[in-house]
């Protein structure tokens, strides 16, 4: 089943919405062009106040390249859910885009000779590689099973990155 941003939050807007804390983490990147679009859709849920966001140049590349910034995400994660109360960060949501800059800076790609199948192939690339290593350094038992979701931005449409069987990783 394919499934974009937008309908994937709206399915779970109403457990989040209901939840005293934010229990979701997004991972963003830097793009002006898509933060707005991010916010007011959580805006438009209901949501204002039920996540936490953290961005890095290149979203997944950036943490998969650079491993201070990764370190960094890993803490801010690890902070929130040490807070009193705490933020019981259980789903982190990793939202690439088309385009991107950083993986231009990162991997050499020139947006005009790079087809879709490829572009869309590099980000899946580098969700894949960084679940294993977020799942492994946010082990917590108080958060046994750490939900992680991803997705590719476009301007009109999203394609979604399957990382491994069904959603909900």
């Amino acid at each position: 089943m394919k499934i974009n941003f937008e309908d994937y939050v709206t399915q779970l807007a109403p457990s989040m919405a209901a939840a005293e804390k934010p229990r979701w983490f997004l991972l963003t990147c830097m793009d002006y062009r898509y933060a707005h679009r991010i916010v007011d859709l959580m805006d438009s849920k209901g949501l204002r106040g039920k996540y936490d966001i953290f961005v890095l140049a290149g979203a997944a590349a950036g943490a998969v390249k650079e491993e201070r910034w990764r370190e960094t995400f890993v803490s801010h994660v690890k902070t929130a859910r040490s807070l009193t109360p705490p933020h019981p960060i259980d789903r982190i949501m990793i939202l690439e885009h088309r385009d991107c800059g950083a993986y231009t800076e990162f991997f050499g790609l020139k947006w005009a000779d790079v087809k879709p199948p490829i572009e869309t192939d590099k980000h899946l690339e580098q969700v894949r590689l960084l679940i294993p290593l977020l799942k492994n350094e946010l082990q917590d038992p108080r958060y046994p099973e750490l939900k992680i979701d991803s997705f590719l931005l476009a301007r009109d449409e999203d394609d979604e990155l399957v990382i491994e069987g069904p959603r909900h990783s």
